[in-house]
């Protein structure tokens, strides 16, 4: 093997693993990311994928979780100092219906009232409720989602919960983060609308309407935004990255890119290094910490390194529904039906309805082409203005959900093939989903691209069949069973390897505590 000086070398340079490092060479480690692709930053990546002086996002967006996380408190002025620089608009999200209905979230809170109270004086008095329950627990349970699972701090924190809130109270909160979306928009609100305003942010999770654990999501993401307003990364999400990663390089860091790892090395039970795809060995003289899916690390190891019970977790860890993205440039900014200033909302849901949603998640699982899916709409250079040329925009669209491998299109309409055969059919019926709410889109399309979810995984290995979120978040495969029972501390069964990355707790988003996590353990284990 040819000697390095690192004492860990870490597979993968997404922002988990820059988190890493940097908690590592806090600790006087000196650190060796290992990238397969081009450039560092995993899922968070932006370029000039359409035309020059439009920047778009090309996965990741929102970075409101990365902005509540320990590594921006910890280095906050240094990645500023690097350049990163936050933009939030004032209209983080909104749902548009049919007939020209809307209901937009703004972060002030009248007018936000006043969107609920248009439906039903109930549901704005429901939305006030939920707010000011948010206040009340999210100073508690925000610290427990960044803890580890398992751990003596999590039982510490629900116990400052507990003797803070009572006993009624947390149980409420548990019985709260485990119900469906459904169930707990059902008991809070009476019109379909609020319901449906709701509702899609579980299943950026991949978590349908009836999916227990879903409200968690629906519940938190709503009300951060409300009360903060949407974040982005001014410039691009490869900002935040390009600033992480040059804190990293000033502590020495080194790093490897456009070079896939195909193999750990263990010997006598022990990471010591890896080989790379050109023939190359590297030493690791304290250990690796490897940013893959479970079912990609199986493939890096030997088998016969590993207990048969690991391996069987593994090959069994799920994935979830896959995801299609849009991106395109605009001549001008959509022109909404329902409401002019939509425009200025950083994201709109098009779903419309709860129901539909259930049945685009019922059609998924089953293998066939949604009829009418999710689409996310972000409207970033609405809000940063630097994405695109004066005057032009551009468009992001996440489509939740669609199968890794479709058997059929529920309307009949689509004949099934390659990817690459079927994504200007799909992306036409999505673009003309979108004029039903904003008719003026067929006429400002400058270009478009399409990544299939055989695209998105082509691009980024731990994009699994187009699984933007590192596997499913049902419970079973959730908080510390994931990604799965008995290993949810980011250790492994060898010596000195430990897992990070969106498929362990607390999963997907630029949240960013996996890498912190991964590190705290690795030092204490050394």
């Amino acid at each position: 093997m040819i000697e390095h000086d690192a004492d860990i070398i870490i597979i993968g340079a997404g922002h988990n693993s820059l988190t890493a490092a940097l908690y590592l060479q806090q600790a006087g480690l000196k650190v060796l990311l290992i990238e397969r692709s081009e450039t560092p930053g995993g899922a968070a990546k932006s370029g000039e994928i359409l035309e020059p002086g439009f920047t778009h996002d090309r996965f990741a967006t929102n970075i409101g979780l990365f902005m509540g996380s320990r590594v921006y408190a910890d280095f906050k002025d240094e990645l500023h100092g690097n350049g990163f620089d936050v933009v939030a608009g004032k209209q983080p999200f909104s749902s548009v219906f049919p007939d020209g209905k809307c209901i937009r979230v703004y972060t002030d809170p009248e007018k936000t009232r006043l969107e609920f109270e248009r439906y039903s004086p109930n549901d704005a008095r429901a939305w006030g409720d939920l707010i000011s329950y948010f206040g009340k627990v999210a100073p508690y349970l925000f610290p427990f989602l960044q803890v580890p699972m398992p751990s003596y701090k999590a039982a510490k924190q629900l116990w400052k919960m507990y003797r803070k809130l009572g006993y009624g109270e947390v149980s409420e909160l548990i019985r709260v983060l485990i119900m469906s979306p459904r169930s707990f928009l059902d008991e809070r609100f009476e019109t379909p609308e609020a319901k449906a305003l709701l509702s899609p942010w579980a299943f950026h999770l991949g978590l349908g309407p009836d999916c227990a654990g879903g409200a968690t999501f629906s519940f938190l993401e709503s009300a951060a935004d409300h009360l903060n307003g949407m974040a982005l990364s001014k410039g691009g999400v490869a900002n935040l990255i390009n600033a992480l990663v040059k804190a990293v390089k000033d502590r020495g860091g080194q790093f490897l890119l456009a070079q896939p790892v195909d193999e750990i090395v263990v010997k006598g039970g022990k990471a010591v290094g890896v080989k790379t795809k050109d023939g190359r060995s590297f030493v690791s003289k304290k250990g690796v910490v490897a940013c893959v899916t479970p079912n990609q690390f199986i493939r890096l190891v030997d088998e016969k390194e590993l207990p048969g019970d690991f391996l069987i977790k593994s090959k069994n860890y799920t994935f979830g529904p896959g995801t299609l993205m849009i991106h395109l440039t605009l001549d001008e900014p959509l022109k909404w039906q329902a409401a002019e200033d939509l425009s200025d909302s950083a994201y709109v849901h098009i779903a419309p309805y709860m129901s539909d949603i259930a049945a685009t998640y019922a059609q998924v699982v089953e293998g066939y082409l949604p009829s009418s899916p999710l689409l996310v709409m972000a409207q970033q250079s609405r809000i940063d203005p630097s994405r695109a040329p004066q005057g032009k925009h551009v468009l992001w669209v996440q489509v939740r959900a669609f199968p890794s491998q479709p058997k059929a299109d529920s309307l009949d309409q689509i004949k099934v093939g390659s990817w690459d055969d079927m994504k200007k059919a799909i992306s036409d019926r999505i673009i003309e989903k979108i004029s039903l709410y904003a008719p003026n889109i067929k006429g400002i399309v400058r270009k478009r691209v399409v990544y299939t979810p055989k695209d998105l995984e082509d691009e980024n290995p731990n994009i699994v069949g187009g699984d933007m979120v590192g596997g499913r978040h049902h419970l079973n495969q959730n908080f510390l069973f994931r990604p799965f029972p008995g290993w949810s501390r980011y250790r492994t069964p060898i010596k000195g390897l430990y897992l990070t990355g969106h498929s362990t707790w607390p999963g997907g988003g630029l949240n960013a505590t996996s890498g912190h996590l991964a590190a705290i353990q690795l030092l204490k284990d050394i």
